[in-house]
């Protein structure tokens, strides 16, 4: 199963996987809200906008892809561009930090979709579960990595201290390019003939129309996008807020939650090893359902974790709670993924593949405009005097999704062999 091309690609897992961890999930909310005072909503609407922006770009760039057959050109240039924002957003104001972070993870949404779609260049058909779990799995060392990185950076220059988040930034720019090189070296495109750049763009809209019509005739696929589009809400969410969950809620210094982040994204590397198997074997349907109804559970422990913390019973119970419910979280989060990649490529046709994972991608970047919204929307409104209040109220609308997400899934018809 492994081999440079396989290596390489999952090497990019791990660089962006490390980037999401530090810049959209870690530090990007807490330079928000601690050090340039904004709010949940501001967060919320600056990452949802900017997924809302993706998904009008996503599908018409896969399709431009397919149709030109250069999909690493592409890539590197919106990679490029991801690591220089990323690097500049620790050192403005809080409007220019929104600015620089809104076009940093527009960017960033265009990596993970272009690079989703090299799957079928580099798996066979029976592997693609486990290399899917494998390059997921690569991702989460990159968090432990990264969150190394960041640790020494933080503990030389000071814990809780503005200096010490702005110098995440360049780090985090500097980690996703370094180990996203391999990819743009081995790996190679297999283009079709050229053409001009406008009768590429005129194929790519022409390629996405004739998609989107013969959709209705691939079967299970929009219940699937529709389904992806659901729960994806809850898993953005869960991305963006969560460090602010911790820090604000919980309790935690940002210090104590790199410990706990460590251990999230142990469970993710395990989860997206077990359900990468899991998947080719029994199928990305089947794989996704569980996960899914792991996420309901995981929702119902956070709503119920200060029961659970005196249950406990120790002086630091409800750290020891976060970090059981954490872990089982972090193993349901690498899981979706895995599922998601190799459920795209059973539905799909292999011509359209970058396409059909951009219109997969649209979904859920849709779905990322909508949920880190509402939930910043709901923590505001319902946590006035009471910030607890408001993001218990805000869980219970992730769990909303969760379940949708599962009833939806299972429309899928039983002659499509998902």
């Amino acid at each position: 199963m492994l081999n440079k091309k396989v290596f390489s690609w999952a090497l990019y897992d791990f660089a962006d996987t490390a980037f999401s961890a530090l810049f959209i999930t870690f530090f990007f909310p807490i330079l928000i809200k601690v050090y340039l005072g904004g709010n949940e909503l501001q967060i919320g609407l600056t990452m949802g906008l900017s997924l809302l922006a993706a998904a009008l770009l996503v599908p018409v760039i896969g399709a431009l892809s397919d149709a030109t057959g250069r999909k690493i050109p592409i890539l590197f240039v919106s990679t490029v561009i991801t690591v220089g924002l990323a690097a500049l957003t620790g050192y403005v104001g809080l409007f220019f930090a929104l600015a620089l972070g809104f076009f940093a993870n527009l960017f960033h949404s265009i990596d993970v979709d272009l690079y989703d779609s090299q799957l079928n260049d580099i798996a066979p058909y029976s592997q693609r579960g486990r290399i899917s779990g494998f390059g997921i799995a690569i991702g989460y060392l990159g968090t432990i990595a990264s969150l190394i990185v960041a640790y020494l950076i933080m503990n030389q220059i000071g814990w809780d201290t503005k200096q010490a988040v702005q110098a995440i930034f360049p780090a985090t720019a500097a980690f996703y390019f370094i180990f996203s090189l391999p990819l743009f070296i081995y790996l190679r495109d297999r283009p079709r003939p050229t053409i001009s750049f406008k009768r590429s763009i005129r194929t790519a809209f022409s390629e996405l129309k004739y998609t989107l019509t013969k959709m209705p005739e691939m079967k299970g696929l929009g219940s699937f996008l529709l389904a992806s589009f659901i729960y994806n809400n809850g898993m953005n969410t869960v991305i963006i807020f969560l460090s602010l969950y911790a820090t604000q809620i919980i309790g935690l210094s940002i210090q104590a939650f790199f410990f706990v982040f460590g251990a999230l994204a142990i469970g993710s590397f395990f989860g997206s090893l077990i359900f990468g198997r899991f998947s080719d074997r029994f199928g990305p349907k089947r794989s996704l359902s569980v996960v899914l109804a792991l996420w309901i559970l995981v929702v119902l422990y956070f709503l119920n974790i200060s029961w659970v913390a005196s249950l406990i019973n120790t002086p630091h119970s409800l750290i020891v709670a976060f970090i059981i419910g954490g872990m089982v979280g972090g193993a349901a989060l690498g899981s979706v993924w895995v599922g998601n990649r190799h459920m795209v490529t059973r539905l799909a046709p292999r011509r359209k593949i970058a396409e059909i994972f951009g219109i997969e991608g649209l979904t859920q970047k849709f779905s990322g405009g909508v949920g880190p919204v509402l939930f910043g929307l709901v923590v505001i409104l319902a946590g006035k005097g009471n910030e607890i209040v408001g993001y218990q109220n805000a869980l219970w609308m992730i769990l909303i999704f969760f379940v949708l997400g599962l009833i939806i899934l299972w429309r899928i018809p039983k002659e499509v062999k998902v």
